[in-house]
C-alpha cells in the first residue's frame, strides 16, 4: 500500500524575494520548519526538498535523513525537487507544500487529504483557482510521478512546470475553499 509523505519544497532560488524563503524568521522558528509543523500536526512524515547549495544551512534545522537534495539533472525548477523526492521514496505519494505557504490552514490540507483518500483513481490532486491548478499544495501519486519520470527519461516531457504536469495528467481538481491559504510571498 502506498503511503503519504509531506514534502516541504525549499529548493527554489528565491530570486524575487532576494533571500532563501525557507530561512525567513516567523514567530520562534523559520518558514521551512513552520510549514513542516503543519504536516506534523496531521501526523504525516515529512521531508524537506533543498538544492545542493542549501544542504549545509538546512542540516542545522532538520535531521540529515529528512533532507532530500535535488539530484535529477535532466529536469529544472520545482519538478526537479519533486522528482528527487520521488526517486528517494518511490513507494510514497507526495503531498507537496511550498515553504512560502505559511498561511496554509490545517483544514485545507485535511480536505485535500480526504479527497485523496476517498477518490483513489487519480494520479494528482490539486486545488483550482479559476482555470488554474495550485501546484504548490497538491498531492502527486507515486504512479503519476513514475509516469512523469518515464516521460523525462524518454524525452517526451520538455515542459517542466508543475502546472503542465497537472494539466496533462489524470488530475482531480478541487474547489478552492480558502484563498487565504494560498497566499504566495515573493516580497516582504
Amino acid at each position: 500500500m502506498t503511503k503519504l509523505l509531506g514534502v516541504v519544497l525549499c529548493g527554489g532560488q528565491s530570486t524575487r524575494m532576494g533571500r532563501d524563503k525557507g530561512l525567513i524568521p516567523i514567530q520562534d522558528t523559520v518558514w521551512a520548519k513552520y510549514v513542516a509543523a503543519k504536516f506534523e500536526a496531521l501526523q504525516l512524515p515529512v521531508v524537506v526538498s533543498v538544492n545542493p547549495a542549501q544542504r549545509d544551512e538546512y542540516s542545522k534545522l532538520f535531521p540529515a535523513e529528512h533532507l532530500v537534495v535535488d539530484k535529477v539533472p535532466a529536469v529544472e525548477g520545482p519538478l526537479q525537487g519533486l522528482l528527487s523526492v520521488h526517486q528517494q521514496y518511490p513507494d510514497y505519494d507526495l503531498l507537496l507544500l511550498a515553504c512560502d505557504m505559511i498561511d496554509m490552514e490545517e483544514a485545507t490540507l485535511a480536505y485535500l487529504m480526504a479527497a485523496y483518500e476517498s477518490e483513489e483513481h487519480y494520479d494528482f490532486y490539486a486545488f483550482m483557482s479559476g482555470d488554474f491548478y495550485e501546484p504548490f499544495c497538491a498531492i502527486y501519486s507515486a504512479a503519476g510521478l513514475k509516469a512523469v519520470t518515464q516521460k523525462v527519461a524518454t524525452g517526451a516531457l520538455d515542459n517542466f512546470s508543475l502546472m503542465h504536469v497537472l494539466r496533462s495528467g489524470n488530475t482531480r481538481g478541487l474547489p478552492l475553499l480558502d484563498s487565504n491559504s494560498f497566499r504566495n510571498y515573493n516580497t516582504l
